[in-house]
């Protein structure tokens, strides 16, 4: 009999999950290499760039009020991340519809079947990896490249070369930041169905699941018009790819994004995190998750 506690069974488990986690940045160095690329180009950009991501007119220049040069800031800042979160969509996609698929191809599943780790607790692990580990990364990544690149741009507003038509407030930068945490958040909540589902697929193709995945995404809509003329099909992809940021940034209909950047207390945080379908889409993902271990746990070698 196990004399071990749940406190400690609890700390094993938190341990070995962070463990595999971290196994996977290790195996799949794209899932930081290009995060960390894009940022270091993006902060370079500002050595040559004549803009920070907003374009002012020259001769508004001397007239730009501080509430303009805060929502530059503001502005700017979102785009930055935008730009990186882009790009760890696209990382992230070929990661999870590759990364269970490819253990079986290079039989490297036989190696890790043999330790004592469940297959439900692996397919949590690349799933953390890519839904909390990977947008973590571009946080952290994306704000110290913008930070740097705004002290790059004052530099250059010290010498002449640019205009200075961003304002450099910390409330204002931690407001932006918050927007942009929230932001994450909501997004790794309603797009966890899209990646477990990717995870399933991964695990259960013989052959290159991200050809099945670009041909069930094209034929599927295709099909269900020719034999049923209906859309039901395109219209929940069309839902599930953006529908919660049309209801975080309207608010009884109308547009909440207000010029001076107010993004934080303006945006529609409670319909947002409170619809019911990016709740139902975590369940559909937990249960997507228990199939995708199952799945694994009889289908390792028929790659």
């Amino acid at each position: 009999m196990s004399t071990e506690t749940p406190a400690v069974a609890a700390a094993d488990l938190r341990s070995t999950l962070a463990t595999l986690v971290r196994r996977e940045f290790w195996e799949h160095r794209a899932l930081w290499l290009a995060p960390l690329v894009v940022a270091a180009v993006l902060a370079a950009c500002t050595l040559f760039s004549v803009t920070i991501g907003i374009q002012v007119n020259d001769t508004r220049i001397s007239a730009i009020t501080p509430s303009e040069r805060v929502m530059v800031l503001n502005m700017s800042q979102l785009t930055w991340m935008l730009v990186m979160s882009v790009v760890a969509c696209i990382v992230g996609g070929f990661y999870a519809l590759d990364c269970l698929y490819s253990e079986r191809r290079d039989r490297s599943i036989l190696f890790w079947k043999s330790l004592p780790v469940s297959d439900g607790l692996t397919v949590l692990s690349k799933f953390l990896a890519v839904s909390v580990g990977l947008p973590l990364l571009v946080l952290v990544l994306g704000s110290v490249s913008y930070l740097l690149a705004l002290l790059i741009w004052k530099v250059r507003v010290a010498t002449g070369a640019v205009p200075d038509v961003v304002a450099w407030g910390f409330i204002p930068w931690l407001r932006g930041e918050a927007v942009i945490v929230l932001c994450m958040l909501l997004a790794v909540l309603w797009y966890a169905p899209v990646v477990a589902a990717a995870l399933l697929l991964s695990a259960y193709a013989r052959r290159n699941p991200l050809l099945w995945a670009a041909l069930l995404l094209a034929l599927l809509p295709i099909f269900e018009y020719i034999v049923f003329r209906t859309r039901f099909v395109l219209d929940f992809m069309q839902y599930r790819s953006g529908a919660i940021w049309w209801v975080l940034t309207h608010r009884d209909g109308h547009d909440a994004i207000t010029p001076e950047g107010r993004m934080l207390n303006d945006l529609n945080w409670p319909a947002a995190f409170g619809s019911a379908a990016l709740w139902l889409g975590v369940v559909a993902a937990a249960l997507l998750l228990y199939a995708t271990a199952r799945v694994r746990r009889y289908r390792d070698d028929n790659a």
